[in-house]
C-alpha cells in the first residue's frame, strides 16, 4: 500500500495585504511519514510540541513543496516546514517535512 500527502499551496499576501485564494490541492508520495520530532519547547505558554509528522520526499519533489503549504497527513490539515538537504559530493539528498497541526487541532 501506498500512502500519500496531500499539499494546497498557500500564497503570501498581495500588495493590499489581502490574502491570495489557496492554489489547487495535488498528492505527493512520500518516502516515509514518521513521527513528528519529542522534542519540547518550554516557555511562558507552557510546552509546546514542535511537530505532529515528520514526512520524507524526493528530492524531485523540491519545487512542489514550500513552507507554510498546507499538508494533509493521515487525516489531520497541518502547516509544512520544509527542509532540502543535499549531499556536496554525490547530489543526492531529500526532502524533510515537518508537519504542524494548528493549534488546538486535535
Amino acid at each position: 500500500m501506498t500512502e500519500t500527502v496531500q499539499v494546497t499551496p498557500r500564497y503570501p499576501r498581495d500588495t493590499n495585504g489581502d490574502s491570495l485564494p489557496d492554489g489547487a490541492p495535488y498528492s505527493l508520495t512520500p518516502l516515509a511519514i514518521a513521527p513528528g520530532n519529542t522534542m519540547r519547547r518550554f516557555g511562558d505558554g507552557g510546552d509546546l510540541e514542535e511537530a505532529d509528522f515528520t514526512v520524507y520526499l524526493n528530492l524531485a519533489d523540491e519545487p512542489k513543496i514550500a513552507d507554510n503549504y498546507g499538508i494533509r497527513v493521515r487525516g489531520r490539515d497541518c502547516y509544512a516546514r520544509v527542509q532540502v538537504w543535499k549531499s556536496p559530493w554525490s547530489g543526492r539528498g531529500g526532502i524533510v517535512v515537518l508537519a504542524k497541526a494548528p493549534s488546538g487541532q486535535s
